[in-house]
């Protein structure tokens, strides 16, 4: 049987995500935030190899039953992504918490864009079907929408919680990473797109609104 690494399409990323957990689960006391905090890294490290392979996934004309089949691996492919990012957000590190919110956020989108993209079934071709089959794929993509938007507000609201934390005194505090604020500006105009209600919320947008 194949290994989990045989599978993922970034082996060298899900090895170091697997020595991560692995060094985590055998460390206490204080070294044991670094540790998550490194393993929360490499964790979303992978997540992002394997988002960008997501990416590239094509879904060409086809027939209903062919096209059907590469959505679904399309759709399995996204969620073993999906379910890395979540994993990232659980080490208690608010900068990889922030960084897996926003960048699923962009996963969900990605998935939403490859059904705008999906050209009708070539043995569809009665005008009402294929209209049909749009309307199939726009109420599939609200559904991503939702999911980017909810995404979205939590890696804000992980921002807002990592921006109120104090550091000991005496203690220097963790180093952001430079994403961080591209993070959070993606957030923010995905909420101002998606929905703009929200983001009475969220002081940091102001003005996002006005870069739609």
């Amino acid at each position: 049987m194949d290994s989990p690494e045989a599978r993922s399409g970034c082996p060298a990323e899900w090895k170091r995500a697997k020595r991560a957990r692995e060094e985590l689960i055998g460390t206490a006391g204080e070294a044991r935030e670094r540790a998550a905090r490194v393993a929360a890294q490499a964790v979303l490290a992978q997540a992002e190899c394997e988002h960008q392979r997501f990416t590239r996934w094509r879904i060409d004309a086809g027939s209903q039953g062919m096209m059907a089949a590469e959505l679904r691996g399309a759709r399995r492919y996204y969620l073993s992504t999906r379910t890395l990012y979540e994993e990232a957000t659980r080490y208690g590190d608010s900068a990889s918490s922030v960084g897996a919110w926003a960048r699923l956020a962009d996963l969900h989108l990605a998935f939403a864009h490859k059904l705008d993209e999906m050209p009708a079934p070539v043995d569809v071709q009665a005008p009402d079907a294929r209209s049909d089959y749009r309307r199939q794929m726009r109420q599939l993509m609200s559904t991503f929408e939702i999911e980017a938007a909810l995404a979205a507000a939590r890696a804000l609201d992980a921002a807002g919680v990592g921006a109120a934390v104090t550091p000991e005194p005496g203690a220097a505090a963790p180093q952001q990473p430079p994403q961080l604020a591209t993070w959070v500006r993606g957030s923010c105009e995905k909420l101002a797109v998606l929905d703009p209600e929200s983001l009475a919320g969220y002081p940091a947008c102001a003005g996002a609104e006005d870069q739609r």
